[in-house]
């Protein structure tokens, strides 16, 4: 929206607790700033303008996590099609060739079970991508390998499932595993027949191909919303974690996109900034902030001691932002501007030097 700057400031905040907990709305994932003494408004023909200049926060949340590690595998044994699930480890991993072998690792272990007894597998020596093996070297990245039963293979038809639905009281299985694994995204609780990777058996030994390549980072931007009425739009699949699954366009509340990097989720801008809102609100008497993924889920949360403890309130959960507040005229139509001016009048006093008389505006 086109106007002249009239007033700006600044409003630097953070979520970091200091002494006691604050509210409920003093976290990373949701956090409120209250302007009840000095609210934020404007006139008429005028609007507030809102803008992102920094953002600054700890990426303390694992690389594979409850949001993209879960998988299914189906088999059929004894004529009986069964299911079993299992998650990869939550902990950050070096390179997609770690993330590789621990899914191999897993899965053996799952079919293990499934076959029954004190079986063993045993990986073949070629093993894509390699333990160790990370984005960028020569290589393709697309998982392949083979297993192969000490014993008499007693299952058949196996399909290795990414599920990526909406099921009450399982939220795991909305799943991004189709992503960091490379493999056919499943979309249906009730589709038993579609294999994310390819498996073929011959005899006691098993043949994985998955169709796409890896990668390691499945939550690639942090999205920054602002419960503020205001223009910008987005498409229906961002943000929110109950919707379709489309590219129709619908209202927002996003500020900012930041990227999320190995240690830090950091973005610095300048007063040209690309994250910004309008609204012509006029008077803004609090700010509420969300930090969540694109698919509109808080980022997972860390406690590794299985106490309880909450990463927000008590532990190293936390971000720093600072906030430009700008009052812009745009007119009372839009079309006419209500500009700030100064008139001028001069007359010539005794020794013939112009002399100002009178204005006005400034």
């Amino acid at each position: 929206m086109a106007g002249v700057l009239s007033t700006t400031k600044a409003i630097f905040t953070s979520t970091q607790q200091s002494g006691s907990v604050g509210s409920s709305l003093s976290t990373f994932s949701r956090f409120k700033i209250s302007f009840a003494g000095t609210p934020l408004t404007c006139k008429n023909g005028q609007v507030n303008k809102i803008s992102l200049l920094q953002f600054n926060a700890h990426r303390n949340w694992y690389t594979v996590n409850k949001h993209n590690s879960r998988v299914h595998v189906r088999y059929v044994k004894g004529g009986v099609d069964s299911i079993a699930a299992f998650d990869l480890e939550h902990k950050d991993y070096g390179s997609i060739g770690d993330v590789a072998a621990e899914f191999i690792l897993r899965l053996k272990a799952t079919l293990i079970l499934a076959q029954g007894g004190t079986p063993t597998f045993t990986t073949g020596a070629t093993v894509v991508p390699a333990a160790g093996y990370v984005t960028g070297q020569t290589g393709k990245r697309s998982m392949s390998f083979d297993i192969t039963l000490n014993t008499t293979l007693l299952l058949s038809n196996i399909r290795v499932q990414f599920p990526q639905y909406r099921t009450a009281g399982h939220p795991e299985e909305f799943s991004d595993s189709y992503v960091l694994l490379g493999g056919k995204r499943v979309t249906s609780v009730t589709d038993t027949t579609t294999a994310s990777i390819e498996a073929s058996i011959v005899g006691n030994k098993i043949t994985f191909q998955a169709p796409f390549p890896m990668v390691l980072q499945t939550q690639p931007f942090m999205y920054l919303s602002l419960n503020v009425a205001n223009d910008n739009l987005q498409t229906a699949n961002l943000g929110n974690a109950n919707a379709s699954i489309d590219e129709h366009i619908t209202s927002s509340c996003f500020l900012g996109k930041i990227p999320v990097q190995n240690e830090y989720c950091a973005i610095q801008l300048d007063e040209s900034t690309p994250f910004f809102m309008t609204t012509s609100q006029r008077t803004v008497t609090e700010l509420l902030f969300q930090c969540l993924d694109g698919h509109g889920r808080e980022f997972p949360f860390i406690d590794d001691s299985n106490t309880g403890a909450n990463i927000e309130t008590q532990g190293n959960l936390f971000s720093d932002m600072i906030i430009r507040h700008e009052i812009l005229d745009i007119g009372s139509d839009g079309n006419v501007l209500d500009a700030p001016f100064k008139t001028y009048n001069y007359q010539l006093n005794s020794v013939g030097t112009p002399q100002l008389v009178g204005g006005g505006g400034f």
